[in-house]
């Protein structure tokens, strides 16, 4: 299914998955789909929607409108909400239409903006964005998600031991996303599985520090 897509598009599959097991959802949401897209591609996020960390924000926006559930215990293969394959499969019909033969991380945003009655479309535009302007920004500058550009953030000293995890983080990391660019998706749902663990000892203890950016971590 996901030959088509690009390397971050792939990862903001994985990345969606994720977040959909921290919000304890049975399903992978459309609003999982552009936490993943905001985490994944931050040149996207800071061109469309002002800062390459606004998944924060969303994140606390999402959390109004669905409070957390209890998190799904173990390593679970969540499926995709009907909206989300609807969702996917608008963005491959963006992809044809700006004559694109890959799917891309700005496909999937127009994706979720033409499923209009879906949260992460409401929350795309309470935030300013609409679907023809959007696509028509595009045509004129295209996107590229393979652009790795650098967002340095300022941050208070971490404890040792968070050091020690986001370090164990980093490392999975590289693996999954080496797996994902080869296309050896059962490679990546094994390092997304291990990677989820970490997140989650992570989450805790930013929680217990009172530290609120662990979304990027």
């Amino acid at each position: 299914m996901f030959e088509l897509y690009t390397e971050t598009a792939r990862r903001v599959i994985f990345s969606a998955r994720y977040m959909a097991g921290r919000a304890g959802s049975p399903e992978i949401e459309t609003e999982h789909l552009l936490l993943g897209i905001l985490r994944e591609d931050k040149g996207l996020a800071r061109r469309f929607l002002g800062s390459p960390w606004i998944a924060e924000e969303i994140w606390l926006r999402i959390r109004q409108s669905k409070p957390a559930r209890e998190k799904i215990p173990g390593p679970v293969d969540l499926p995709l909400s009907s909206a989300s394959k609807r969702a996917l499969a608008f963005a491959a019909e963006e992809a044809a239409l700006l004559s694109n033969k890959h799917i891309c991380t700005e496909h999937l945003l127009l994706g979720l903006l033409r499923e209009e009655r879906c949260l992460a479309s409401e929350i795309l535009q309470e935030r300013g964005l609409r679907l023809t302007h959007t696509r028509e920004e595009l045509q004129i500058s295209p996107h590229n998600d393979s652009a790795h550009e650098e967002y340095v953030r300022e941050r208070s000293p971490r404890p040792q031991e968070i050091l020690g995890l986001q370090s164990q983080l980093d490392s999975i990391k590289d693996h999954l996303y080496e797996a994902i660019a080869n296309s050896d998706f059962e490679a990546a749902r094994m390092h997304s599985k291990e990677e989820g663990k970490v997140r989650d000892k992570l989450f805790d203890l930013y929680q217990q520090y009172g530290l609120l950016d662990w979304i990027y971590e």
